[in-house]
């Protein structure tokens, strides 16, 4: 999940699935990170509800963007039940028409060419977690979890919310985060944005040089913290 890459068990999700059928609710499930999921394998809701003769009503949303690396193609897709599917449909008319040609056909060919680079791309991203969550939690006052998928690290920066930098009073997460921008020129989201505060959201679709060299800015701004709080 966006922003703490954390993965659903199987049980939490049918017992999520129970409790929909037993009150008439329909179960929105983004499942745009089926394919980037490291510790375990992945199983759809619509499966688990098949398979476990639950009967809920689920409507699955997926993206090209994810696993296929197609984020600027904007190209999404949803099955479920028919008269939600066709409704969706009228609201997706209205709004944008409809998704451009040239992205449709190139999803096709997504979704039936050959699937080796996925799994090429999920060993590469599954090294870059590691590597990241390793150098954060080497960082003097933050603790980072390990993510099960996605490409989100979500590590806890309350140490330093309160503190003060040149002066500043460090208040929040966003405060935080401007500081690393501006003095580490590192870009990360501020979990308060997320009803996290304390933490701040970082991601590793770049290379290991690049994920090492951020975090090592990042590393000398908190030295300076230590410097200022002394």
């Amino acid at each position: 999940s966006n922003p703490t890459g954390s993965v659903w068990t199987d049980e939490a999700i049918i017992n999520i699935l129970g409790m929909a059928k037993e009150n008439g609710w329909t179960v929105i499930s983004d499942e745009c990170y089926e394919r980037l999921v490291f510790d375990g394998e992945f199983t759809s809701a619509q499966k688990l509800s098949d398979n476990h003769r639950i009967g809920a009503n689920i409507v699955t949303c997926m993206s090209m963007s994810k696993t296929y690396a197609m984020t600027g193609w904007r190209i999404g897709y949803a099955f479920g039940e028919k008269s939600i599917i066709k409704a969706m449909g009228k609201i997706q008319g209205q709004a944008t028409s409809c998704a451009n040609s040239i992205g449709q056909a190139a999803s096709v060919e997504a979704l039936l060419g050959d699937q080796a680079a996925i799994e090429m791309m999920r060993n590469t991203f599954k090294k870059r977690r590691d590597l990241m969550v390793s150098l954060l939690n080497d960082l003097p006052g933050v603790s980072c979890d390990t993510p099960g998928g996605a490409f989100y690290a979500f590590p806890d920066f309350s140490t330093y919310i309160g503190q003060s930098f040149r002066g500043e009073e460090i208040k929040d997460s966003f405060a935080l985060s401007d500081v690393i921008l501006n003095e580490a020129k590192v870009v990360t989201v501020p979990g308060d944005g997320f009803g996290a505060p304390g933490h701040i959201r970082f991601s590793y679709p770049l290379g290991e040089d690049e994920i090492e060299e951020g975090i090592r800015r990042v590393k000398k701004v908190l030295e300076e913290f230590e410097n200022n709080n002394n």
